[in-house]
């Protein structure tokens, strides 16, 4: 019983290890993956603008434990101001893949990604999208963070490469403008950066910048959009 359990142990760490040299062999930036508190675990890449997780987060939790509301009617989330999450299209199924959707209340929080991780500011996404870019037209292309192929984007997924293993997908979203896009075409990502222009005296800011990638269209998507709507978000790690 004892060799067989000595056996047993051996083989595991022959897969572990087997299976952290295929891993990086095919993901040559990839590094030791991070956990959140419900036990989700995401794939990180090590780029020249830091750190960062190659999956959207997915967690109940904020990183001090306190549960976050969850939204089911999609006509709740203009009426909350304080932090929630919820899935695309209602179905937990979609986020196994895609990542959960949260309010901008959560990312204010400070405390959405697991410790030591934080939500990008907006200069923050802009270096990944600049880096992603390289040398063509100055980050005005940042194909290379996009999940190659047709399985998840819609056709053309114009100049998709994911070359930096950055795996974007078209996650779904919840806004004032599109409550149900079409499935496959963009992706948007919440910044922790909040929209300060043309406020007047006194007047506290009532949206947050976000950043996108589409499905036919080269460049990166900038804009804001009020703190209620519900967005994926990735974490980058904290500089030391």
């Amino acid at each position: 019983m004892k060799r067989f359990s000595m056996l047993r142990l051996f083989t595991a760490i022959l897969l572990f290890i087997s299976c952290n040299v295929n891993a990086q062999e095919e993901y040559p930036n990839e590094g030791m993956p991070i956990r959140d508190l419900d036990g989700n675990v995401y794939r990180i890449i090590m780029t020249e603008s830091g750190v960062w997780m190659a999956e959207n987060l997915n967690t109940f939790k904020l990183n001090d434990g306190t549960p976050i509301e969850i939204v089911y009617d999609n006509t709740k989330w203009e009426s909350i101001k304080t932090p929630a999450r919820g899935f695309f299209k209602n179905t937990v199924e979609y986020a196994q893949t895609y990542g959960a959707i949260y309010n901008w209340y959560a990312v204010n929080t400070g405390k959405l990604c697991p410790k030591g991780w934080h939500v990008p500011t907006e200069a923050e996404w802009n270096d990944m999208m600049d880096y992603a870019g390289g040398s063509q037209a100055s980050g005005d292309n940042p194909a290379k963070l996009k999940e190659a192929g047709t399985k998840h984007w819609k056709a053309p997924n114009e100049g998709a490469t994911n070359e930096v293993y950055f795996t974007a997908l078209p996650a779904g979203y919840i806004s004032s403008f599109s409550e149900d896009y079409e499935p496959g075409t963009k992706t948007l990502w919440w910044t922790s950066t909040e929209d300060i222009q043309n406020l007047m005296p006194g007047e506290k800011p009532s949206n947050a910048a976000i950043v996108g990638l589409s499905y036919d269209f080269l460049s990166k998507t900038m804009g804001t959009f009020e703190k209620w709507n519900a967005l994926p978000v990735r974490c980058k790690m904290n500089d030391e």
